[in-house]
């Protein structure tokens, strides 16, 4: 965990030109330093002064030289982002300017801030727990107002609130079966356990369905995947430069143009899709491209959805085969390209594969509509929502929530076919603390360290 003894700070907007800059500063000292760094009409101490409220001033140098006409904003802890006293100075966006009242600020024995220190210190002063905390980030990077509105909704603790009502169940859970261990000649097993047993089947049931809503809100926050993939020259360069409506990729008639992975976003009716070209699948002494079909690879299966590129203008081949094989079990659709040319490839022998076949032109854009449709009738049959239900977003999240289901049903199984009580408290206890990791009572120090490398600087 952070040390929260000494004060930090950071600019906390983007760096670059910008109408304003703010710089951050938050800790014991953050209002002593602003007193030898700002002027102001008033004389008074800034720890004097009302809290959340805005100051017109200057910061200038020990020499009285000005540096810039700021605002800086009081935040008196706890009541602020970190629950610490917080100076805000709200500068020009120059970046010298920036620079410069960050140095002076730093000059005066505050350390600068680590990325994601200030939410750190949010989560270890305990005014947020570390879903909240995680949320801060989703926000930033959501891309989608669905991905807002559910990250706002983990922020505001809607998430922790279901965690912490099952954490508080289990908790009690724990402690009948104990007495009934404790107390065996009060013949308490009889009346307790069904009754515990059928309230941890309730409970195991509802993270069963929070589980089973996992994938969607996992499209919420991180957006769906759709990686185009088939055979060099297909066409699937093409097909993401006419989605994007825009050059992005190299299209060339020479096979194996694309090597690496091309990744880039459109947004659908406020859906987000990230489309990612891949290099064409085939065999090849190349080094270079043999590691971008390897990265092809790869990235099929993990994708949302799989767009299998086909050259309509000639007949099915044996490679084209194979690549319907690999993909068989995978959610994708066959796109049969070139149908501004005469078309020999037939298409019942492609949907005997069991995939929805779609021709189009990535040439002339003739079908991609029906291809956009196509991609947002799936994501919609598939769950997707305006997130603003409680759903498990976060990989290590679901993963929690998986070990904790899993050793419920451990624990169900030992109650319900009679083996000894001692056994299903081990479980339960075990989901206990899967499910204190979400919220961070019972998390690593270590993890809460990883998770926060994560932020951006300023954050």
């Amino acid at each position: 965990m952070c040390s929260t003894n000494e004060t930090i700070a950071a600019i906390v907007t983007p760096p670059g030109e910008s109408g304003v800059g703010i710089i951050r500063i938050s800790g014991d000292q953050a209002f002593s330093v602003g007193d030898v760094l700002f002027r102001s009409a008033s004389a008074v101490p800034l720890a004097q002064r009302r809290d959340k409220s805005v100051q017109y001033g200057h910061i200038t140098e020990r020499n009285g030289a000005v540096i810039d006409e700021v605002l800086v904003l009081i935040m008196k802890g706890p009541h602020s982002y970190t629950a610490e006293d917080v100076l805000e100075i709200q500068c020009h966006g120059g970046i010298k300017v920036i620079q410069k009242i960050l140095t002076l600020v730093l000059e005066q024995g505050v350390r600068l801030a680590r990325p994601g220190e200030f939410t750190e210190r949010a989560f270890v002063n305990g005014r947020i727990d570390l879903a909240q905390a995680e949320a801060v980030m989703d926000i930033i990077q959501a891309k989608s107002e669905a991905g807002v509105t559910r990250a706002v909704r983990q922020l505001e603790g809607k998430l922790s609130e279901v965690v912490n009502d099952m954490l508080q169940n289990l908790t009690t859970f724990i402690t009948r079966l104990e007495v009934t261990v404790d107390y065996p000649e009060e013949d308490l097993e009889e009346i307790e356990v069904p009754d515990i047993a059928g309230s941890l089947q309730e409970m195991r049931d509802a993270l069963e369905n929070m589980l089973g809503r996992a994938r969607t809100g996992k499209m919420i926050r991180d957006g769906i995947t759709v990686v185009i993939n088939g055979l060099p020259n297909a066409g699937k360069s093409s097909l993401l430069n006419r989605l994007l409506e825009e050059d992005k990729a190299i299209v060339t008639e020479v096979p194996g143009t694309t090597r690496d992975v091309i990744e880039a976003w459109i947004t659908l009716s406020g859906i987000p899709f990230c489309l990612v070209d891949t290099a064409g699948i085939r065999k090849t002494d190349d080094k270079v491209e043999r590691i971008g079909v390897a990265k092809a690879r790869s990235y099929m299966d993990t994708a949302d959805i799989i767009l299998l590129v086909l050259d309509g203008s000639h007949r099915l081949q044996e490679e084209e085969k194979a690549l319907l094989q690999e993909i068989k079990d995978k959610p994708a659709w066959v796109i049969l390209n070139k149908s501004d040319v005469s078309s020999r490839m037939d298409k019942k022998e492609i949907e005997a594969y069991g995939f929805p076949v779609l021709s189009l032109s990535a040439r002339t854009g003739k079908g991609i509509e029906g291809l956009q449709k196509a991609l947002l009738q799936y994501v919609l049959s598939s769950g997707w929502n305006t997130g603003a239900d409680v759903l498990l977003a976060n990989v290590r999240h679901i993963e929690a929530a998986r070990q904790a289901k899993a050793a419920m049903d451990r624990a169900l199984h030992t109650l319900q076919a009679g083996l000894p009580i001692d056994l299903a408290i081990i479980d339960i206890r075990e989901a206990w603390e899967m499910l204190g990791d979400i919220t961070g009572q019972h998390v690593r120090a270590d993890i809460v360290k990883e998770i926060f490398s994560r932020f951006c600087l300023g954050k």
